[in-house]
């Protein structure tokens, strides 16, 4: 047994030593579905249906005593455009999570396949939109398998973070990351290391800050990524300004620069706009613009209305109307 394994393992074994108090078991889904309208400066225009990041999940929580809370977690993407069970950009992609966590006065553990440090301090600030475009300004990653997790109890709040892992892209290193996190009267702000992302020895630094006020939100963050090519180093800025009009209303705008030129420039200026109408507690619209000047998100269509649902070629950029539904239960 790996040492990471050995340290969780003992944790558990620790906590499930006392007497079990209360456990529930949680079977949940998020389906999310969009009809888009797609301009690729190179290629044709197509109209089709996108997923907008469906998922199914189960949820098992036991309560070991009033301090420690073991939690089991497993977490399936739905491609309810292509009719299938993986990731709407990626069809390999046949997990979300699947984790097993422990929780406590001294912090949260977890080892599997989850939300990463980094992603969670650092970008998750400024991806709020709805539709599929969402969270593709970024370098860093969004989820690891055999990743070991930890988060630090919140000390007046400062906090801590930290993930390990082996799914990195690399048969030698670990994909480490690191965080410190402040938070207090509707203003935070996060530092965060990302290192070795990927297979070129890249590091990324961040930096990302938030402030509510009523009915605004404001986010901005900026990251530097450095590669062992310097040629190929580069950075992201992200703006967001969201406003919630009333209680099923929200509007929200993010202009972003993105300059990675290990990856093509990856969006180079990105414009995106949107709105939600939280029609009941389960259901909301979403309507949004997006635009980029270089390819990111934006593809061709690989197949008729309906099937349009993978990163297809070289796109050049573009812009997309997206219309669309979110029902969670």
């Amino acid at each position: 047994m790996q040492p990471r394994m050995k340290l969780f393992a003992a944790g558990a074994a620790l906590a499930l030593s006392q007497s079990a108090i209360a456990a529930d078991f949680e079977a949940y889904g998020s389906l999310r579905l969009a009809v888009e309208s797609v301009s690729p400066d190179t290629g044709d225009n197509y109209t089709g249906l996108r997923d907008a990041y469906s998922r199914v999940g189960v949820k098992f929580n036991t309560a070991i005593n009033a301090d420690w809370t073991l939690t089991a977690q497993l977490e399936v993407p739905l491609d309810l455009a292509n009719q299938g069970a993986h990731s709407p950009y990626d069809q390999e992609d046949k997990l979300r999570i699947g984790k097993a966590q422990l929780s406590g006065p001294v912090g949260t553990l977890w080892y599997g396949r989850g939300w990463m440090a980094y992603y969670n301090a650092i970008a998750y600030p400024v991806d709020y939109f709805s539709s599929y475009y969402s969270g593709w300004a970024t370098p860093t990653t969004f989820r690891r398998e055999k990743t070991l997790y930890y988060a630090s109890p919140d000390f007046n709040g400062l906090s801590f973070s930290a993930a390990t892992t082996e799914d990195n892209g690399t048969e030698d290193k670990n994909r480490n990351q690191y965080v410190a996190s402040y938070a207090a009267n509707n203003f935070s702000l996060a530092l965060g290391l990302d290192d070795n992302a990927g297979s070129a020895d890249n590091q990324i630094m961040g930096l990302a800050a938030s402030y509510t006020t009523g009915p605004w939100y404001i986010a901005g963050k900026y990251e530097e990524m450095s590669t062992s090519d310097e040629k190929n180093d580069g950075s992201t800025k992200n703006l967001l300004v969201q406003y919630r009009i009333d209680n099923k209303n929200t509007v929200r705008g993010m202009v972003a620069d993105v300059d990675l030129p290990a990856w093509g420039g990856y969006g180079d200026t990105v414009i995106h706009l949107g709105w939600d109408h939280q029609y009941d507690d389960n259901l909301k619209v979403f309507l949004e613009y997006y635009q980029e000047e270089s390819t990111a998100a934006i593809s061709q269509a690989n197949d008729s209305f309906g099937t349009s649902g993978y990163i297809s070629g070289t796109a050049n950029g573009g812009q997309a109307f997206t219309m669309g539904v979110r029902y969670d239960f």
